[in-house]
């Protein structure tokens, strides 16, 4: 499934254009991974790191806030309440210790419920799924070190009555 965008980034207009495999600005081919602890994103991109975080109704890119503006091209806007029907694979954002695993395989889980509480540098982190789905695969046990970027959680999408 494609989708394609209009961005405003620091009033610059961009066309953005989603794939399975890949996003592509302006004829740039990228390939992120992205990683969501529940509080901020962390991004890789040809090795490089972005933090990004949505707080006070903006939206900070290592900590600056930055203009934004990002909307899905007319032409192919998704109807009212279609959902994305990927599923999400739940990585560790930084190393840490596994203190509490909230779900259960097969369990059905909503958007930013928590799925398990990793611990770093004495803070307890609460991860949280980015979207409604069932859990398909646990791959952390309470106790375990996990290591940044590591998988710990697979989540498929909810089916419904219409696929």
């Amino acid at each position: 499934m494609e989708n394609k965008y209009k961005i405003t980034l620091n009033g610059i207009d961009l066309d953005l254009e989603r794939t399975a495999e890949k996003i592509i600005v302006e004829n740039y081919s990228f390939t992120p991974e992205v990683i969501y602890n529940g509080k901020f994103y962390k991004v890789f991109v040809s090795g490089h790191e972005f933090k990004i975080e949505f707080k006070d109704n903006a939206i900070f890119l290592n900590g600056k806030e930055i203009d934004f503006d990002f909307r899905h091209s007319p032409s192919i806007q998704m109807r009212k309440g279609a959902q994305a029907k990927r599923q999400a694979d739940i990585k560790a954002a930084i190393p840490g210790k596994i203190v509490d695993v909230k779900v259960n395989l097969g369990d059905v889980v909503s958007d930013q419920q928590c799925l398990l509480i990793l611990e770093s540098m004495k803070m307890r982190n609460e991860i949280l799924s980015p979207i409604d789905g069932v859990v398909d695969k646990i791959l952390v046990n309470t106790g375990d070190q996990v290591l940044a970027r590591q998988l710990m959680i697979k989540i498929k999408p909810i089916k419904t009555e219409k696929e």
